[in-house]
């Protein structure tokens, strides 16, 4: 390490530090790396993934952002890219074969520029056998059987998958990368099937030796039965899978560890004929209940990197590029029975803060519709560089003692990178009259917070309403 510690006492010291050592504390053990750290040395395997790139068949191909996607696994030392499924929109084979073909184009002969070679490893997913369940749309532009079964990828699923991949389809696959395990289930197929060949497998693989890291890829989470069957894994075991659409700014919904295995859902890397439709949402991130998801322009992805010890989990924004935050790490081997809880994630990134300067603006307008509303400008609170924004808790009150009304928001491109948020980072908040509390003075504050619920300090601010006699 650059400070004279070797990676393992480094491992210790930051175990330590979250109070790991002595005792065990519940949760998962993946956490962000601390600001400015990076593992040095080359990695023994850096993995690209991406997932739900939904293309649909067009001219010009809509695959804008898969291939910047890997681009940039290529020009960050990729020795495999993994597709965690749903590569075509309607299940079509044209779509799901373009993705090779955008593949030998960054990859020509499966080889990075420097020589090494790059394997593609892929799922298939729901939309790839289903095609939005073979819906009117795909019935009518495939209305003769003959051509359905020709471009319809499930009509014939092991002779498409083979034309189209040079190898025989299977339920289940097994891949060796550098010495590391992949295994892939595609859509519709038992999960346990994974199970039992894992088992099958898994002594002559050393898989029970526990001491490095294999895979699970799908495009599904990993079910309850799946995961207790797997359970004598849950040292080296790490699945990834797709599917849900949701922002890896968001890690409620991203990491998943029930005291099993670790799962990781792989954002989506949507392709850009998509924005047509969520173009109707000036403000896609505004105005929605929490809980919900704003996945509307996830173009995202992760690079892994792993170590002997430790990897470490990237994750990428490929619309206008940039760091989607602190780097995950999950140690593994000797520190693997020492996880991480969600308590101690919060405490090492600490909450979102304003600048100090940072001002509140509270501004009166007039709606297309001739009514008046008011609107809260909210500079970005990025003053704490460790702990990215997510959302804002808002709370508006007209009168001293009244009624008040609270709202939260995302913050403006949350789901972007670093530094290319949307309108830089300055979110905007639009209240109808008809919706604030009664009285002729506004006052607001705004909390910022994490995806963690972790709340940082509030801003806050005043006006005189100018309300109609009506």
């Amino acid at each position: 390490m650059s400070d004279g510690l070797s990676r393992r006492d480094f491992l210790k010291e930051l175990l330590a530090a979250a109070g790991v050592f002595g005792g065990t504390l519940g949760g998962g053990r993946i956490f962000a790396a601390p600001p400015g750290w990076r593992p040095q040395g080359k990695p023994n395997l850096t993995v690209g993934l991406v997932s739900d790139t939904h293309l649909r068949t067009a001219r010009p191909w809509p695959d804008t952002f898969y291939r910047r996607a890997l681009e940039y696994f290529r020009d960050a030392g990729a020795d495999v890219v993994v597709h965690c499924g749903d590569m075509a929109n309607y299940g079509e084979v044209e779509a799901i074969a373009h993705h090779l073909e955008v593949w030998r184009e960054v990859f020509p002969g499966g080889k990075a520029p420097d020589g090494r070679k790059v394997e593609l490893l892929a799922v298939a997913g729901n939309h790839d056998l289903e095609g939005q369940g073979l819906n009117a749309y795909v019935r009518k532009v495939y209305e003769s059987p003959g051509f359905f079964a020709q471009h319809i990828l499930s009509a014939d699923l092991p002779g498409h998958w083979e034309r189209i991949w040079g190898e025989p389809y299977k339920p289940v696959w097994h891949k060796e990368i550098k010495g590391y395990h992949f295994f892939g289930r595609n859509w519709k197929v038992d999960e346990m099937e994974t199970a039992r060949q894992i088992d099958e497998l898994g002594p002559k693989l050393g898989l029970d030796e526990g001491n490095r890291p294999f895979f699970l890829v799908s495009h599904s989470r990993p079910l309850p039965p799946m995961r207790n069957a797997m359970r004598r894994y849950r040292r080296n075991a790490l699945a990834f899978f797709g599917h849900c659409h949701f922002s890896a700014t968001d890690w409620k919904t991203v990491y998943y560890d029930s005291g099993t295995f670790p799962r990781i859902q792989v954002p989506p890397c949507i392709s850009p004929d998509w924005d047509i439709k969520f173009a109707k949402s000036a403000a896609p991130f505004n105005c929605v209940p929490e809980g919900k998801q704003a996945a509307g322009r996830c173009r995202q992805g992760f690079v892994m990197r792993v170590w002997d010890d430790m990897l470490a989990i990237e994750r990428r924004e490929f619309a206008e590029g940039g760091s989607l935050g602190a780097d995950w790490v999950m140690p593994f081997g000797e520190s693997a029975p020492h996880p991480f809880s969600v308590e101690a994630l919060k405490e090492k990134i600490g909450a979102p803060a304003f600048p100090a300067d940072a001002r509140l603006q509270i501004g009166q307008v007039e709606t297309a519709d001739g009514a008046h509303a008011a609107r809260l400008t909210i500079p970005p609170a990025d003053a704490n560089p460790a702990s990215r924004v997510y959302a804002y808790d808002v709370e508006m009150a007209c009168a001293k003692g009244g009624e008040r009304l609270r709202k939260t928001v995302y913050a403006a491109g949350c789901n972007m990178g670093v530094g290319h948020e949307t309108n830089g980072g300055v979110t905007v908040l639009e209240v109808p009259f008809a919706e604030l509390p009664p009285g002729d003075t506004l006052a607001a504050a705004v909390w910022p917070k994490t995806s963690l619920g972790t709340a940082g300090k509030a801003i806050a601010a005043r006006m005189k309403l100018e309300r109609s006699e009506a």
